[in-house]
């Protein structure tokens, strides 16, 4: 399970629909011009609403990544969305999906290791635990 970063719990973790569910959130207090506070679902106006979209976001989530729902909300045509029934979004979702098994399925990691790699050792130095060693050897 994906875990995020919630701005309205004091930094405390969230699961990936609570996140997704406050970007929601925030987009439909900038067009009202309201501003949403800390722990902003247990107030009256906000609680039905927010119920309603962590429900709609527990769907997506059974479809889709929530890396790709994220990232469709952020489009430039995911940032005109105000709820997570709108009818237009799976398609955006879709469309970010294939965009991240692109991604993914192009990252190759090419390592070069060498084999039989020796590191040098500087023998001459001498600090305080060789010398301790040393007088252990002696006795």
């Amino acid at each position: 399970m994906e875990e995020y970063i919630s701005k309205y719990s004091n930094g405390k973790v969230v699961s990936a629909a609570q996140y997704i569910t406050e970007i929601i959130c925030e987009r439909k207090a900038l067009i009202n011009k309201e501003d949403l506070h800390y722990r902003f679902w247990l107030q009256s106006k906000w609680e039905v609403f927010y119920r309603n979209q962590i429900g709609s976001a527990h769907k997506l989530l059974k479809k889709y990544s929530s890396k790709s729902i994220i990232r469709a909300l952020n489009t430039d045509k995911g940032k005109k969305i105000y709820s997570l029934r709108a009818p237009h979004l799976p398609p955006i979702i879709e469309e970010q999906e294939v965009v991240l098994k692109s991604e993914n399925q192009n990252l190759n990691l090419n390592l070069q290791r060498k084999e039989n790699v020796s590191f040098p050792t500087n023998k001459a130095t001498k600090n305080i635990i060789s010398k301790l060693k040393g007088l252990d050897y002696e006795s």
